[in-house]
């Protein structure tokens, strides 16, 4: 949930770029199982304050700056997660804390599975798609997370963008195929 470019399809974002680095670090298997946990305990009352959670158990054990934490907590509250919000994404599709949550919760409980160490999670969030769902794909080698959603209204702020993916798209257009740009 981070920035689409126009003429791409898929994106990161903090939320899952934190997951995939989180899965890969040196106590991955406590982590994504204090994630899960939490995420779990927030079922009973909806989900509420969602980016909180992942404030304490995704941004703030990477080291992400404080200043980007909020810009990324705010963003999630205003246009994804706050039924109340006036610049929420995707009505139709709402709540969509939910999805999210237990999503999120899929990959991990697929990425515990492997002994000794969790399966690495790489996930992606891919646009265009006719409504809001989470998708897990699991490999010998991996489990593939992709957020599917519509394209949002709006293009995303900067500051909310991943450091460093890069991905490639190959179309109909000429057969063209484009580089999703490097950022940092």
């Amino acid at each position: 949930m981070g920035c689409v470019v126009w003429g791409h399809a898929i994106s990161k974002g903090s939320i899952l770029y934190a997951l995939d680095q989180l899965s890969t670090g040196p106590n991955a298997r406590d982590a994504l199982e204090g994630l899960s946990r939490a995420i779990g305990d927030k079922a009973t009352s909806d989900f509420t304050d969602l980016e909180t959670t992942f404030d304490h158990y995704l941004f703030s054990p990477l080291s992400m700056a404080t200043a980007r934490i909020s810009a990324v907590k705010q963003h999630l509250r205003q246009r994804w997660f706050d039924l109340t919000s006036p610049e929420l994404f995707f009505l139709e599709f709402q709540p969509i804390a939910p999805i999210v949550a237990l999503g999120i919760m899929k990959a991990i409980d697929a990425s515990l599975k492997e002994q000794p160490q969790p399966l690495p999670i790489d996930s992606w969030w891919v646009v265009d798609h006719t409504n809001v769902e989470m998708i897990t794909l699991v490999s010998k080698q991996q489990v593939t997370l992709l957020f599917a959603t519509p394209r949002p209204p709006i293009r995303t702020p900067a500051e909310l963008w991943s450091p460093e993916v890069e991905a490639w798209t190959t179309g109909r257009q000429g057969v063209v195929t484009r580089k999703f740009e490097r950022r940092r």
